[in-house]
């Protein structure tokens, strides 16, 4: 009797810890499973945070893009208006000799726009057209500016103006032993001085009313009515055109020369001209 007794409490006690032994099982799976969980949730939390910082700070980046520049076409159309202008202001000009004060600050605006669109080559070109409509010896602010331009587009040729004009010419002039040497015939043209060649003597006859100037191929020696006077640049021969040192040849020939550095603008203005 005893022993039936403890084998059916054995058996009463295995069946009831085998429930609670599961229980603690199941509950031991479902705080891993819990876990599992909280760090997928927390890994996706922190990406969604990520992607929403990123998109913030592209969206502000666009705001302020927008604030600055304003629409991608702002800037097109800008320089399609500026163009339209200065197409409008040269008609204006094409048939007048001068110009006014409001037509001068037109120009200027333009430039203005240009160099701020880092449009500089036109800038060039407009500022150009200013000089040229607008020059006053007294007044190189014009002149100056250009020669900023000209350095900020990275040209490194000499410009040649003549009362404001600009002298174009096939050859280029160019510096030796820091003197500006330049193609005589185009200087000549732009004073209206009578030139002749001399094959025998290897001489240039300049003739501007009563100054007559000669020089002579590669020798430092110049006769300037008459008299012998000695030259720091001798003319040279380059590419078949002579070359004449630019300084000398304009002061004989009643002409004040002035050299702008910044830009490389050689400034010749004739004191004869009316």
């Amino acid at each position: 009797m005893k022993k039936l007794m403890s084998t059916s409490l054995a058996i009463a006690l295995m069946v009831t810890a085998v429930p609670a032994v599961l229980a603690k099982e199941e509950d031991n799976e479902n705080a891993k499973g819990k876990g599992k969980v909280a760090v997928e949730v927390s890994v996706d939390s922190k990406k969604n945070e990520e992607k929403e910082k990123k998109e913030k700070k592209e969206k502000t980046s666009e705001t302020e893009e927008t604030k600055q520049n304003g629409s991608p076409a702002k800037p097109v159309l800008e320089n399609v208006k500026l163009k339209k202008e200065l197409i409008e202001l040269r008609q204006e000009l094409k048939h007048s000799t001068e110009i006014s004060d409001e037509q001068k600050s037109k120009y200027e605006t333009l430039v203005s726009e240009l160099e701020k669109q880092a449009d500089i080559s036109q800038a060039v070109e407009v500022q150009l057209e200013l000089v040229e409509r607008y020059y006053n010896k007294a007044d190189r602010s014009s002149v100056e500016k250009l020669g900023k331009l000209l350095k900020k587009n990275g040209r490194d040729e000499i410009t040649t103006l003549v009362d404001g004009k600009l002298i174009t010419s096939d050859v280029k002039p160019f510096m030796q032993g820091g003197r500006a040497l330049v193609p005589i015939r185009v200087i000549s043209a732009a004073l209206k001085a009578d030139v002749k060649w001399d094959e025998k003597t290897r001489s240039v006859v300049i003739t501007r009313g009563s100054q007559s100037i000669t020089l002579y191929l590669d020798k430092k020696e110049a006769t300037v009515n008459g008299k012998v006077i000695t030259l720091e640049t001798a003319p040279v021969l380059k590419n078949g055109r002579l070359f004449l040192p630019l300084r000398f040849v304009s002061e004989q020939l009643k002409t004040s020369v002035d050299w702008k550095e910044e830009g490389k603008i050689v400034l010749i203005d004739d004191l004869q001209a009316k």
